[in-house]
Order: structure tokens, then C-alpha cells, then sequence
């Protein structure tokens, strides 16, 4: 039979494995940019210096952030 400590641990582990679920997706952004060099303005003005260009089209660019 379990007691409420056991309730307790559970449900911390839980809540841990939660947290550090929620955390790991980085973001996958969509932003306008005709030129390369709007898609370097963009995507450092929303993911700082680490970001990858997953692809390009015509005038928008799909970025993902590499860093928080």
C-alpha cells in the first residue's frame, strides 16, 4: 500500500519530468524576409546570434532558434 510519502515522490518526479519536457522544444519560426540580409535582421533580432535556416522561399524563411 503506498502512504503519502510515496504520493509525494511520485508526483515530484513527475512534475520534474514535466518541466524538462516542456523545456527542450526551441522554437521554429516564420519570418518575411525578401533579401538575405532582412533574414539576417529577423532572425538575430528573435534568436540572437545561433540559428539555423531551414528553408527559403520566396519571401519568407523558416528559422529555428539553436539556443535560448
Amino acid at each position: 500500500m503506498m502512504t503519502m510519502n510515496h504520493f509525494k515522490y511520485l508526483f515530484l518526479i513527475l512534475m520534474m519530468f514535466l518541466a524538462g519536457a516542456c523545456e527542450t522544444k526551441l522554437p521554429e519560426l516564420y519570418v518575411k524576409a525578401r533579401t538575405a540580409e532582412e533574414l539576417k535582421v529577423h532572425a538575430f533580432e528573435r534568436c540572437g546570434r545561433h540559428y539555423e535556416v531551414l528553408a527559403y522561399e520566396e519571401d519568407t524563411a523558416r528559422i529555428k532558434c539553436l539556443k535560448k
